[in-house]
């Protein structure tokens, strides 16, 4: 009985569970779970999580070179400890989409910022291969 019950049951706890969840960490090649699965780490503050998300040779480049570029997953870590200290309020959320074989394309607003910082939006471009972000680019907002 539970042989023929066993598929069915796998498949309606994987619908429950997304693919972003299993992104990572568990090599899910999909880029928009990968993009998606670091989104949802840097909300829940989880830095470890968020750096399982990127190859260890990631480079993050500011076009606006107003930021040093991000070299590595040691320098991901360090750039991004802050979120540790961020309240739960301090977020990203998706505005709009865009995905073209490899490439995710995010609209990003940020909340949880003090009043006078206001809700900015900005734009994040990551290349993903072998189910990690190799590379990400953010175009200045000016």
């Amino acid at each position: 009985m539970f042989a023929r019950m066993k598929t069915p049951l796998v498949c309606m706890l994987a619908m429950l569970y997304p693919l972003s969840a299993m992104a990572c960490d568990n090599k899910v090649d999909d880029p928009v779970s990968v993009v998606q699965a670091q989104v949802d780490a840097y909300n829940a503050h989880d830095v470890a999580k968020f750096a399982s998300c990127y190859a260890d040779d990631v480079s993050i480049i500011d076009l606006s070179g107003k930021r040093p570029d991000i070299l590595g997953a040691a320098a991901l870590k360090q750039a991004y400890s802050f979120l540790e200290t961020k309240p739960k309020e301090f977020r990203v959320e998706i505005v709009q989409r865009v995905v073209n074989g490899p490439v995710v394309v995010d609209q990003e607003q940020l909340f949880g910022l003090p009043p006078d910082k206001g809700q900015p939006k900005a734009l994040a471009i990551y290349e993903v291969r072998d189910g990690k972000i190799q590379k990400a680019w953010f175009p200045p907002r000016d």
